[in-house]
């Protein structure tokens, strides 16, 4: 249940619908002074004060539906579940026709695991008889009650009468998408999601759902072709949702989706910004360590993947990293270390085989090693005396280099046959 929550049935906007509706109403009954206060403050997100103001107009205005409803609702705001619930009930009971009376009622009992008594009051409301706006809202509501007692089903039959009413209503299609999942049904879902996104880009929760439904399908697919495309269209939406809103998993998310289109480039683009987000977090530098590794980008591949290690990732993940830079390091017949990385992974077994490799080779890896470690001393060197302005100096580092680099190809060519073998 991706789209629909019971801590925040209706998004933002629109609670600001209710929040409006509800203004109107009281146009014309005796409210107290404190209540445009209140209202002001509630609408800045400031609600202990503006329960203060609420208290006054419950005070003031005892027999007044309104004043109990939004002093519930800042109470709800603040997570006081019990007052809350209370001064709705109260607001009900005043103004039982009132559909923001009942939603707001509905969405205190969903908060505290009350769903089936949420559910009881929801299904007295006739639909027909509300606004567009607000029977949409008592449907999905309605609708995540059903979910929860595992009624996707009759969900689903009571959203697509919603969507009949209003084919571009985006909040219907993020409920109902969320309605077909849990139905089993992830083909639908995907596409009522990815509509719900098309039709509001800042609904970033269908977003996300929608790019993890399509990649699960394309891995399970059976047609190529169709596998394909449902990687192109995941890709297409992650690639709008982490440009929208950029952040670390919408980033990582992106990096995923062009590794399932096979675009390795956007991959480690996308990775490299998540790491940017989130330097210290292992998953990222995994991906990209990974991503970089597969574009042959090895010593930047190693680089992240020593600092995920850094990072203190799991120990699945741990295991995962120890195991890529196994490979990577025995690839570049870095034998002893590599085989200090397959015992950290847990493969003993791969790990004797390479120890053996290594002492049949140890000379030559030896020099290959110390060879190495003159290259990138020279290298170092050649900067300063570029700086220093020494041209000769340069010049005569540099064939040192080259003719060490010269070496380190002779041996690599030498050991050819062993060095593909753990490359493959």
């Amino acid at each position: 249940m991706q789209a629909l929550r019971g801590e925040d049935v209706l998004p933002s906007h629109r609670i600001v619908i209710a929040a409006v509706a509800v203004a109107a109403l009281l146009a014309a009954e005796p409210v107290a002074a404190d209540w445009n206060t209140g209202l002001g403050l509630y609408n800045q997100g400031h609600f202990e004060e503006a329960a203060e103001h609420f208290q006054e107009v419950v005070q003031t205005n005892p027999d007044w539906p309104g004043g109990y409803l939004m002093l519930g609702r800042c109470q709800l705001a603040l997570k006081r579940y019990d007052e809350a619930l209370l001064n709705l009930k109260s607001a009900v009971a005043l103004g039982p026709e009132d559909p923001a009376n009942i939603a707001a009622l509905s969405r205190a009992l969903m908060a505290v695991d009350r769903a089936d008594e949420a559910r009881e009051l929801l299904e007295g409301v006739d639909l027909e008889q509300l606004k567009p706006a607000w029977k949409v809202e008592i449907a999905r509501m309605l609708a995540y009650c059903l979910l929860t007692e595992d009624r996707a089903a009759d969900a689903v039959a009571l959203l697509e009468t919603c969507l009949a009413d209003d084919p571009d209503d985006d909040a219907v299609h993020a409920a109902i998408g969320s309605a077909y999942e849990a139905a089993g049904d992830r083909a639908l879902a995907f596409e009522h999601l990815a509509r719900a996104f098309a039709l509001d880009p800042s609904d970033s929760a269908s977003g996300r759902a929608a790019v993890s439904i399509a990649m699960a399908l394309a891995e399970a697919a059976a047609d190529d072709e169709l596998a394909a495309s449902l990687d192109a269209r995941a890709l297409e939406i992650a690639t709008k949702l982490a440009t929208a809103a950029p952040r670390y998993e919408h980033a990582l998310l992106a990096g995923e989706a062009a590794l399932g289109a096979h675009r390795e480039e956007d991959a480690a683009v996308w990775f490299a910004a998540a790491v940017e987000e989130r330097p210290q977090e292992p998953l990222a530098r995994f991906y990209l360590g990974e991503t970089l590794a597969d574009l042959n980008r090895s010593d930047e591949a190693i680089d992240n993947l020593r600092v995920a290690l850094g990072a203190a990732p799991d120990n699945e993940l741990a295991a995962r990293i120890h195991g890529r830079l196994g490979r990577l390091l025995a690839c570049r017949l870095e034998l002893a270390e590599a085989a200090r990385h397959y015992r950290a992974a847990g493969d003993d077994e791969r790990a004797e085989q390479i120890d053996e490799i290594n002492a049949s080779f140890s000379e030559a890896l030896e020099r290959l090693a110390s060879l190495r470690s003159d290259v990138a001393e020279m290298a170092g060197m050649e900067a300063e005396l570029e700086v220093l302005g020494d041209a000769d100096g340069v010049e005569a580092v540099a064939e040192r280099r080259k003719a060490r680099s010269r070496e380190i190809a002779e041996i690599q060519a030498n050991l050819s046959e062993v060095r593909a073998a753990f490359c493959q």
